[in-house]
């Protein structure tokens, strides 16, 4: 009942977050089908400032021809059990800069399409970030818009590994099998949006997996809370160039610190760390609700001196100044 509660409760809040009120943004759904991966569904939201184009409905819109500025992407990937909404704080601040945002539902691994096996096929969310990239930069209403050097990708929790599997990081298949059997491994693989994932994990094929997920369009690279760190162990396991920010929070008891975004600054010789201080945790990345079920608390409850809202400007502020120093 838990998770069905925060189920209905992330969409509908999501929903009520929607940029109506905030100006000079609109905002389409689009549905990608990547044929090549059994017709994987990738609901995409695309947000862009509104004086790029004519809408004519919700799905299709015509370029103003007199639009000569390219606009640069940034692609967002959201957390274990999320939607792509859940960081629509973060395309609004991005929006309203000049950006185009694109924002993909994991198929499987969101709020209302929960897939058990797709909880932890983590390497299918670079390929699903990657072929929504194909697909926008082919489609004539956005290539033409677009700077296609100047493409970025934000990402929390399993979207911030997302983030860096796209950078360069290559996940140890067979490590991550044998650490979700340590104590470590329990405490960070038994999820609130899903249980105990650690039986998931032992059943993956290794050799299913892509060898390498790394998308050279993508010139800057964003992870948030970023999980999945036990899945690493040296530094040959990235071959990343391009700049990263990686911002973790110092409460975070769901990927602490030390075994995920410390591990991956250490890791990647281009990155660079934020720490949220005082006890703020994993789930502050997540929109702001006024009302919700005690037993969602651990998602949207913060401590009294804590104002989620704020964290969302100063961390919104400082991925802004990130993206437009690296592209």
């Amino acid at each position: 009942m838990r998770k069905i509660c925060y189920t209905i409760l992330l969409l509908l809040s999501t929903y009520l977050c929607l940029p109506a009120q905030v100006k000079n943004i609109n905002q389409i759904s689009k549905r990608y089908i990547d044929t090549s991966r059994g017709n994987r569904l990738l609901l995409t939201e695309i947000w862009y400032p509104e004086n790029l184009v004519h809408e004519n409905s919700k799905e299709t819109f015509d370029i103003s021809k007199t639009v000569v500025r390219k606009h640069p992407l940034a692609l967002l990937s959201h957390g274990t059990g999320g939607n792509r909404f859940s960081l629509i704080w973060l395309a609004n601040i991005l929006a309203e800069e000049g950006f185009i945002v694109a924002s993909v539902d994991h198929f499987g691994n969101t709020t209302d399409n929960r897939i058990p096996e797709y909880f932890v096929r983590y390497w299918e969310r670079p390929l699903d970030i990657s072929f929504v990239i194909d697909r926008l930069l082919e489609d004539s209403n956005f290539s033409d818009i677009i700077d296609h050097n100047r493409l970025a990708v934000v990402g929390f929790s399993l979207g911030g590994y997302t983030s860096l599997a796209l950078a360069g990081a290559k996940l140890d298949c067979s490590l991550i099998k044998k650490t979700a059997k340590s104590k470590q491994g329990k405490q960070e693989l038994n999820v609130p949006e899903m249980g105990d994932l650690t039986q998931l994990i032992d059943k993956i094929d290794c050799k299913q997996i892509s060898e390498n997920l790394k998308d050279h369009r993508i010139k800057a690279f964003v992870a948030l809370s970023p999980a999945l760190g036990l899945g690493f162990s040296t530094k040959d396991q990235f071959n990343v160039e391009a700049p990263v920010l990686i911002i973790g929070a110092e409460g975070d008891t769901i990927a602490p610190i030390k075994s995920n975004a410390l591990k991956y600054h250490r890791f990647i010789p281009t990155s660079q760390i934020k720490v949220l201080k005082r006890n703020i945790g994993h789930y502050i990345f997540l929109p702001k609700v006024k009302e919700y079920n005690p037993d969602e608390a651990i998602f949207f409850k913060d401590p009294p001196d804590v104002d989620r809202t704020q964290v969302h400007q100063e961390v919104g502020g400082i991925i802004l100044n990130f993206l437009n120093r690296s592209l």
